[in-house]
């Protein structure tokens, strides 16, 4: 089938649009600094840090579960070019979403053949605000990789079902090949590019799907995408040992999921499933009405569904079922890729198969979008055909385009650094604990200190158990001279989570100044039972061992803590005077363990 359309632009113009549209509205994003997760995954990964080791980074996971290594790769690239610039890392990842939407210009090109389709979707995939996440936190580069190398895959494959020489072809299947295994190892949630593969050579070949279905079969092809998959999912089971239930995303990566972090890995599986459903129609909305958008909805800021009459799942329950119907009745074939597109990629992280870190993030929305993207290019551009739509069609797309990228605009400020980002947070997601305590620990850094015990006990008035939130309150207490007091909410910290050693160490700490070494000792004691090589508390063991008299095994444990850091000076300096007492003596010395 020829194209119904003339192409006025050209192909270089249209990508050059893309492009600059897809670059303009986050330029204001360099000036951004390293805010949130960027942090751990990032400034204190030592695969990133410590110079650019390619067999370290592709041998070591991230958070303990998460194989990541083409994401951290980039990373360390920026790192060891640019070491602690954030505008780099910044400015890789507005390319790497300009290169993304220049991918869904070529990919809706070839399965709509119309050049003024692929052209909407492209822009309006460029500038849509619901990815400033992923394109504007430094971290949310994994979502942008994974749709770049997914997006790649899906277009050589079907790019090669077009090509005229055979040599072309095997060139364009060998490049698909090598693309799938990148996108999944950038996310593991890019393996649901490999069934679109398959649909989208179904699309260009212009095959009915039974026919089409029968013929992939038939081929064998399938099986060389298949083994590629498989690889990446071999070299994961080495490096990180299988696939368990997921751990939160974040700086919290290194401990399982909590409720704050994800209610629905708690709840029964009716409860998940529908309020799930219900998180695909705020998805939705959010698509459609991008305007109050935020970087985080932990607990208690999405509800959960608790009743089959829900305004909410009824809705998402609706939309689904529209969206499978289209998928499978829609006359045209690229129409039926776009949903299924936008279904399969959000199916993985929707909550509904199985709990992931996070109840609802806009990040996820990134590679769903693109089926979005080419729908609302697709009708959009039906509408235009109708004469008496022309006009106002064509000032409405345009409205939009200019209303989006503005919003993309003002929202980059946001990440501007961590007071800013965790502010926002709170303004959109005011039900959130995890925004609350966030923010409470930024205006405690920053001397705040009756506002920052304002948000805590929001926090804690959200969700009880916010253990950071009650050891926050007796940071500041303890700062303000209250000791008692803070030695009640370091306690209380430790209550909510018996674990938690940040706590157990400020317990020990606060008792140790207060001169009272045996509770210190205690304390200590306590936090060590859960990790018994962590230097801050043997420290502080050994220090309190030594204010109760016992300075032969208070140095003993001493040297220990020391043996763990050796750069702290405040245990050597002691030591060393330990040593030249037992010197004048005439005594054997030990400095070290």
């Amino acid at each position: 089938m020829g194209r119904t359309v003339s192409d006025p632009l050209g192909k270089r113009r249209r990508v050059a649009i893309v492009l600059i549209l897809a670059v303009l509205p986050y330029l204001n994003a360099l000036s951004d600094g390293f805010t949130f997760d960027d942090g751990p995954v990032i400034l204190q990964n030592p695969a990133v840090i410590e110079g650019l080791d390619v067999g370290r980074i592709f041998a070591t996971p991230l958070f303990g579960r998460l194989y990541r290594p083409v994401t951290v790769l980039t990373y360390a690239v920026n790192q060891s070019t640019a070491a602690g610039q954030a505008w780099s890392f910044h400015a890789t990842n507005i390319l790497l979403h300009a290169v993304v939407s220049v991918l869904v210009l070529f990919l809706t090109s070839l399965l709509f053949d119309s050049t003024r389709v692929a052209l909407a979707a492209a822009v309006l995939f460029a500038v849509h605000p619901i990815h400033t996440e992923a394109v504007t936190s430094i971290v949310g580069r994994a979502e942008l990789l994974a749709a770049l190398f997914g997006l790649a895959a899906i277009l050589f494959a079907a790019a090669a079902e077009t090509a005229l020489s055979s040599s072309r072809r095997l060139l364009l299947r060998v490049a698909s090949v090598l693309a799938l295994p990148l996108a999944v190892m950038s996310k593991e949630s890019a393996a649901t590019v490999l069934p679109l593969i398959f649909l989208a050579r179904i699309v260009v070949r212009r095959e009915s799907f039974r026919s089409g279905v029968w013929r992939e079969l038939r081929s064998g092809d399938w099986l060389i995408w298949g083994l590629s998959l498989l690889a990446v999912v071999w070299l994961r089971q080495q490096i990180v040992g299988g696939i368990n239930q997921p751990s939160n995303e974040g700086a919290s990566g290194l401990v399982p999921l909590s409720r704050m972090d994800n209610i629905l890995a708690f709840v029964p599986a009716v409860d998940r499933v529908r309020s799930a459903v219900a998180v695909v129609w705020d998805y939705f909305g959010l698509l459609n009405v991008p305007l109050v958008l935020s970087a985080d909805y932990s607990f208690d800021q999405v509800p959960i569904v608790q009743s089959w009459f829900d305004a909410r799942w009824l809705a998402g329950a609706l939309l689904v079922m529209a969206a499978l119907a289209t998928a499978i009745l829609h006359p045209r074939p690229a129409v039926r890729f776009s949903v299924t597109l936008a279904l399969l990629t959000l199916f993985v992280t929707a909550n509904i198969l199985f709990p992931i870190g996070t109840i609802k993030g806009e990040r996820l929305l990134y590679l769903p979008s693109v089926g979005w993207a080419m729908l609302a290019g697709f009708y959009f551009v039906t509408l235009r055909r109708q004469p008496r739509f022309e006009r106002i069609v064509l000032v409405v797309f345009c409205a939009v385009i200019t209303l989006f990228a503005a919003r993309v605009w003002r929202r980059n400020g946001d990440w501007a650094d961590n007071f800013t980002l965790y502010r926002s947070m709170v303004q959109t997601s005011p039900r959130s604990a995890k925004a609350r305590n966030n923010l409470g620990v930024a205006l405690q850094l920053r001397g705040y200190d009756e506002a920052a015990i304002e948000q805590f006990e929001a926090a804690l008035a959200i969700y009880p158990d916010a253990e950071a939130s009650a050891l926050g309150i007796g940071i500041v207490m303890e700062r303000s001279g209250k000791i008692g007091e803070a030695q009640r909410w370091f306690d209380r910290a430790v209550a909510i989570r018996p674990d938690y050693l940040l706590a157990h160490g400020y317990r020990c700490a606060a008792r140790l100044r207060a001169g009272d070494y045996a509770a210190a000792a205690a304390a200590c004691r306590a936090g060590l039972r859960h990790q018994p090589a962590n230097a801050d508390l043997l420290k502080g063991l050994g220090f309190s061992l030594v204010g109760m008299n016992d300075s032969v095994d208070g140095a003993s444990v001493l040297r220990r803590a020391l043996n763990l850091n050796p750069a702290d000076e405040e245990i050597r300096a002691y030591l060393e005077r330990q040593s030249q007492s037992v010197r004048r003596l005439g005594l054997p010395v030990e400095v070290r363990g």
